[in-house]
């Protein structure tokens, strides 16, 4: 229960870690086989930026349809003015990249890959009536999903090459607690229904029951029947709340961080997260150092890396590179005279609030998602 979604299992999330982070795949054919940019040209254009580029609404529409497929989430951020202005700006910086890199053949491997995402992605569709009919409704098509995968991921692709060894060393070194492998038991007094996100009991209520299970173990109790009777974690209250030999990386921030520093062999205190209050004891905890890292650990921090690289481009060159936004206003207008959300900026940037920014790019909240 206290796990992070392993979100690099299956193809359909590998392209949310794309989006956010990178997969090595590519489109079948030469850049300039592959079609035009979906929907350039058809419609309204919605914004302008270095060296005539465009962007038409016909086209962002492809494009969030294409994004909400593989992340639903993006609906909810597109409802929201800010967020959707946001979102066509990233979509910029990224056709600004990919044009820079030019024609470049793909390899077999990235045939492949994109081949199997493609299907898996026409199978995911077709087995849900509500998801196709809006890929449908917005014309999205075959070569529109390949472009749009293609584009994005040669563009992580390309960001991941640029980074070294010496600065996966330095942000392993950083990090390094995420690496070590930990032993421990728990038990979950849950907060929240994790199958509806409806509140299951109360902050206080879960922290006095934790607080006495903590009593009951620190008096001698047996961690294999407390957790049968009162752990609400399924994935091990029946074998005593017991991890065995898990990467601390592998778990929400607040598990992890008492993973790491709880003293070894002693019930801590209750730790609050996201699933309510954990009663924790750390059996055994061991380092590994860099040289021991697997092949993925060490593709993982690259990934990283690339993608704090993309963030600083969205945040810093971007904005002078995008000279006019043109979205649809808001039906309802904003109070106040704070943001001009959706509306037309020329002359330079949008006036967009960057702690509003979608990132993308980011990876940090991926690693809280949960099983």
């Amino acid at each position: 229960m206290p796990r992070t979604k392993n979100w690099r299992k299956a193809t359909l999330l590998i392209l949310a870690g794309v989006l956010a982070i990178t997969l090595m795949a590519g489109c079948g054919k030469k850049k300039e086989e592959s079609g035009a940019v979906p929907g350039a040209g058809e419609g309204k254009t919605i914004a302008t930026y270095t060296d005539g580029g465009t962007v038409t609404d016909k086209e962002f529409k492809l494009y969030s349809t294409f994004f909400g497929v593989v992340q639903p989430q993006t609906e909810m951020y597109l409802s929201i003015p800010q967020l959707q202005e946001q979102f066509l700006r990233e979509y910029i910086g990224y056709k600004i990249l990919y044009k820079k890199l030019g024609d470049k053949k793909q390899t077999d491997e990235e045939k492949k890959n994109v081949d199997t995402f493609y299907t898996q992605l026409k199978q995911s569709v077709d087995a849900d009536a509500t998801t196709k009919k809006k890929v449908d409704d917005a014309g999205l098509k075959e070569s529109d999903i390949r472009y749009f995968f293609t584009m994005i991921s040669t563009i992580m692709k390309d960001q991941e090459s640029k980074i070294t060894d010496d600065q996966v060393k330095k942000q392993y070194d950083a990090t390094k607690d995420d690496y070590n492998v930990v032993t421990v038991r728990h038990v979950l007094i849950s907060t929240v229904d994790t199958t509806t996100g409806a509140e299951k009991r109360k902050d206080a209520e879960a922290l006095k029951i934790a607080k006495d299970v903590k009593a009951q173990l620190d008096a001698g109790g047996d961690w294999t029947a407390i957790a049968k009777k009162y752990s609400e974690d399924p994935g091990s209250k029946d074998n005593g709340g017991l991890y065995e030999n898990q990467p601390a990386k592998s778990w929400v921030a607040e598990f992890k961080d008492a993973a790491n520093k709880q003293p070894i062999g002693k019930v801590g205190d209750p730790v609050k997260t996201q699933y309510g209050y954990h009663v924790m004891k750390v059996e055994k905890r061991t380092p590994t150092a860099f040289d021991k890292l697997t092949a993925d650990d060490k593709t993982e921090i690259k990934s990283s890396l690339a993608s704090t690289n993309m963030n600083k481009f969205m945040t810093d060159e971007l904005p002078k590179l995008i000279t006019k936004i043109d979205l649809p206003k808001a039906e309802t207008p904003a109070t106040g005279s704070g943001t001009n959300a959706g509306g037309t900026n020329s002359g330079g940037t949008t006036n967009t609030n960057k702690d509003a920014n979608t990132n993308t790019n980011t990876n940090a909240d991926k690693k809280t998602e949960t099983k």
